[in-house]
C-alpha cells in the first residue's frame, strides 16, 4: 500500500516537472525561432548595403571583368550571407543577456564580425586577382565600408526589433 501512495505522488511529482519542462522549452523555443527569423532580415539589409559596395570595389579596386564578375557576386553573396548569418545567430543565441560585456558589447560584436568578414574578403580578393596587394587593398577598403554598415544595421536592427533577453529555464529546487 504504501509503495502504491509513493508510486502515485513521484508519478504526480514528475508529471508536474515534465509539464513545467515542456513550458520552459517552448519559450526557449520561441525564442530561438524569433533569433532565426530576426537574423534572416537583418543579414538581408546588411547584405544589400555591403554586397553592393563589394561590386563596386569588384569593378574598380579588383579591375574585375564583365565575364567573371556573376562569379564574383555571388561568390561573395554566399560566403557574406553565410558568414553574416551565423556570427549573429551564434552572438544572439549564444548569451543569454542582450548585452554580455555591458557598454562593450557593440564593440567587441563588431571586432569579431571584422576578423571574419576581413578573412572574407581576402580570399576572395585573392581568389579573382592572384594579387595579395590588391587583395589587401580591396580588405582593407572593404573593412572601412562594411564596418559603417554593420553598425548602421545592428543599430536600426536593435531599434526596430530588440531581443529580449533569451529565456532561461526554471530552476526546480527539491526539499527533503
Amino acid at each position: 500500500m504504501l509503495a502504491a501512495i509513493l508510486a502515485l505522488a513521484a508519478g504526480i511529482w514528475l508529471s508536474s516537472i515534465s509539464e513545467g519542462i515542456a513550458q520552459d522549452r517552448a519559450v526557449i523555443d520561441a525564442g530561438r525561432s524569433e533569433v532565426w527569423e530576426r537574423n534572416l532580415y537583418k543579414t538581408f539589409t546588411y547584405e544589400v548595403m555591403a554586397n553592393g559596395f563589394d561590386i563596386v570595389l569588384y569593378s574598380t579596386l579588383l579591375g574585375g571583368t564583365a565575364a567573371a564578375a556573376p562569379a564574383f557576386i555571388l561568390t561573395n553573396a554566399a560566403l557574406s550571407t553565410a558568414a553574416y548569418y551565423t556570427h549573429e545567430t551564434v552572438w544572439d543565441l549564444g548569451f543569454g543577456n542582450p548585452q554580455p560585456f555591458g557598454g562593450w558589447t557593440l564593440p567587441i560584436r563588431t571586432a569579431s564580425y571584422r576578423v571574419v568578414s576581413s578573412a572574407k574578403n581576402y580570399g576572395l580578393g585573392l581568389l579573382f586577382t592572384a594579387d595579395p596587394v590588391t587583395a589587401a587593398g580591396f580588405t582593407a577598403v572593404s573593412a572601412v565600408a562594411d564596418l559603417s554598415f554593420y553598425l548602421i544595421n545592428d543599430l536600426a536592427w536593435n531599434l526596430y526589433w530588440p531581443l529580449e533577453a533569451a529565456p532561461q529555464p526554471r530552476t526546480i529546487e527539491i526539499a527533503f
